[in-house]
């Protein structure tokens, strides 16, 4: 019997990236993303099935998991998110409100509408991608930050309570050079504006004029990234955390060893925020 794994948000970067390296490893894939257009070019197989799944919408997630229910379901991949940016004294409720509706409420969806599916087949896994940055926190990405924050205390709870039946592995990636970072750019909305006459101003245009830079110099691509979740859903006995890129190691140890004080100015510096 085909082992089978869903993974959310398929339409670019890491999730794109997984589904060939998984098929390839002997996975039937349900690829699944908000508009399945973006899924065209996948090639077709018995392998591969395509659903549209919008993690915001429970009647989507709640069609998808009834679609799957003839298939031996052996992992869940909950990668679909997006990064909201801006000053938090900038930032609307709705923004933030959004940024956990996607990021947070949506995997936690997911995830409960799987689960009877993943305890049918031994062995099973769930991997619940959050980021650096939920161990951490930095300027100008308080929005994200937060919700990977929750994504790494929903995962570490969801483990202590159904960890005897299905695997709950917590993915830590650091930059990874995807259509994600594009997207930033969108996520400001009127954001510059807003900042207009405030002491965000510069720090905005600084911003949004390095990282496209910086993330093509030293962001990993997301197929390295993909490569090491595959390890994870081929393992016997699945990690319980999954650290990915030398950015997201050093940076946490940097943080574990410095002084608080040094941190904090070592990023205000960083981000121009001195």
């Amino acid at each position: 019997m085909r082992n089978w794994v869903l993974i959310t948000g398929c339409s670019t970067g890491i999730g794109r990236a997984l589904v060939p390296l998984c098929r390839a490893s002997g996975w039937g894939v349900v690829a699944t993303a908000r508009n399945i257009a973006d899924l065209a070019d996948l090639t077709p197989g018995e392998d591969l099935r395509i659903l549209p799944l919008d993690v915001t919408n429970p009647a989507t997630i709640a069609s998808a998991a009834a679609a799957c229910a003839d298939l031996h379901l052996q992992a869940l991949v909950n990668n679909a998110g997006y990064g909201q940016v801006g000053p938090l004294e900038l930032l609307r409720p709705e923004e933030l409100r959004a940024q956990f509706e996607t990021n947070v409420i949506g995997l936690h969806t997911v995830t409960n509408a799987f689960l009877p599916l993943l305890r049918r087949a031994p062995g099973a896994r769930i991997l619940q991608v959050a980021s650096m940055l939920g161990r951490l926190s930095i300027p100008l990405a308080g929005p994200y930050n937060a919700s990977k924050h929750a994504v790494v205390a929903l995962a570490e709870s969801l483990r202590l309570e159904v960890g005897r039946e299905v695997a709950v592995v917590l993915v830590e990636p650091g930059a990874i050079r995807t259509a994600f970072r594009d997207t930033l750019s969108k996520a400001w909305g009127d954001l510059p504006e807003r900042a207009r006459g405030t002491r965000y101003e510069t720090v905005i245009a600084r911003y949004m004029a390095k990282r496209k830079d910086q993330a093509e110099r030293f962001a990993m691509d997301a197929g390295t990234c993909a490569r090491r979740m595959l390890r994870a859903l081929n393992a016997k006995h699945p990690p319980r955390r999954l650290v990915i890129g030398r950015d997201a190691f050093w940076a946490g140890k940097l943080k574990a060893l410095l002084p608080a004080a040094w941190w904090e100015s070592l990023l205000r510096r960083a981000y121009g925020l001195d």
